[in-house]
């Protein structure tokens, strides 16, 4: 992440949006030189959030874990199949 002075943010807004949303740089907005704000994309906002809510489900992360390991065992069911079960 790199670190922006609000003052340079002011003056370059268009250069700090266009490498935000092309590039998905974050930037940590700087008051005084003390970190106040992170502009980051909407989608990586988006990601945050729903990365939050799964890991809040209780028992999701061991689950998360487990499939991976399953995973990297060559257990689990192949994508074809759940679709062709599940009509997707």
């Amino acid at each position: 992440m790199d670190f922006v002075s609000i003052s340079d943010l002011r003056t370059n807004l268009p250069f700090f949006i266009e490498e935000t949303n092309k590039n998905l740089k974050r930037f940590v907005v700087t008051v005084s030189g003390k970190p106040k704000a992170v502009v980051i994309s909407p989608e990586e906002l988006e990601s945050l959030e729903e990365t939050a809510e799964i890991l809040a489900i209780p028992g999701a992360l061991k689950d998360i874990k487990q499939g991976y390991k399953e995973i990297k065992q060559g257990k689990g069911i192949p994508l074809e199949e759940i679709e062709k079960k599940y009509n997707l």
